[in-house]
């Protein structure tokens, strides 16, 4: 027998300059999700009053609704972009998300960049692990009582959830249909978008892939790719030198100017945040330690120290998935 289909609404929030993307990425995921799976995901765009918004990019939106407080099971997703700023001390908004953050049902906040910053304000996020865009590093002191790490792509605690901004918005969708469907679902999800079902690491490794692509130097982006590619080969300065075909006083100038770090630190920081996806699989520490190039787990312990302040398992316990 067919299993029933069922259905999972969500509110999308519209807002005075808002960024399209943040809305477009994950409701065209949940979009393609409703055509591959049992569970059909149905969108319902609203704004504070009911009324047309405008995006950051000029594009305006029609609402279907005004955000009220009579529909707490629903999920409610929160998009980012430079309007935020005038709508995290909204009182009324606040309310309405900590009443939904209270409610005994399933209903799930969902943020995508600096939406997070509304979570913030509301302080659900007090206590837990968050993520947002790089460039609200000063904006997020406000919250302190937010374990923020702005490494990450995405993070979900229970119900809620926050990603780190722009097209990671479609990681975060992927990683709730996957939650909700199974792997194979979300596969095809994935595989319909032409997107990788799941990256590994933070955003500091996606900004690292940035700077050697647009590097000017051919050389030293395909070494950037073989580095990422191969965290567990022993990359001394002269291997890695001999791999880019320079020396190694000229590659470290090279890796000074395009990336503002010395070949070890880079090398380190690609381990370390493919430490950080492997750690995510519940595998052994010393296997990770292994697999990521550190070789053994004192390294790989005092790596972590150096970037985050912290041993792994504390890592762990603070940042891990829940």
């Amino acid at each position: 027998m067919d299993t029933p289909v069922t259905a999972r609404n969500i509110d999308v929030l519209l807002y005075e300059n808002m960024n399209l993307l943040d809305v477009a990425g994950p409701v065209q995921t949940f979009k393609t999700a409703r055509v591959n799976t049992r569970l059909k995901y149905k969108m319902r765009y609203v704004s504070l009053d009911g009324k047309p918004v405008r995006s950051c990019c000029g594009l305006t939106l029609e609402a279907e609704a005004q955000l009220d407080d009579a529909s707490p099971s629903n999920d409610l997703l929160i998009p980012g972009g430079i309007g935020v700023d005038a709508l995290v001390p909204d009182q009324r908004l606040r309310r309405i998300v900590q009443q939904r953050a209270a409610h005994k049902g399933d209903g799930r906040l969902i943020s995508v960049c600096s939406g997070a910053l509304v979570l913030a304000a509301a302080g659900v996020l007090d206590g837990l692990a968050a993520t947002t865009h790089w460039s609200r590093a000063a904006d997020v002191r406000k919250f302190a009582d937010v374990l923020w790490d702005l490494d990450r792509i995405c993070t979900t605690h229970r119900r809620v959830f926050t990603s780190a901004g722009v097209v990671t918005g479609i990681d975060l969708a992927l990683a709730i249909i996957r939650a909700d469907c199974g792997a194979a679902a979300a596969l095809d999800v994935a595989r319909e978008l032409v997107v990788q079902l799941r990256r590994t690491g933070g955003q500091s490794q996606y900004a690292l892939h940035l700077a050697g692509q647009f590097s000017a130097d051919d050389a030293l982006a395909r070494l950037i790719e073989q580095v990422v590619t191969h965290p567990h080969l022993e990359w001394s300065l002269e291997m890695l030198a001999d791999t880019a075909g320079m020396n190694a006083r000229t590659l470290s100038r090279h890796f000074k100017r395009d990336l503002q770090v010395t070949p070890a630190q880079f090398v380190e920081r690609v381990r370390v945040d493919h430490a950080r996806g492997l750690l995510q699989g519940k595998l052994p520490l010393k296997q990770v330690a292994q697999d990521s190039g550190f070789g053994d787990l004192q390294r790989m312990q005092r790596a972590f120290q150096r970037r985050f302040g912290v041993r792994v398992s504390e890592y762990l316990t603070t940042f891990g998935d829940v």
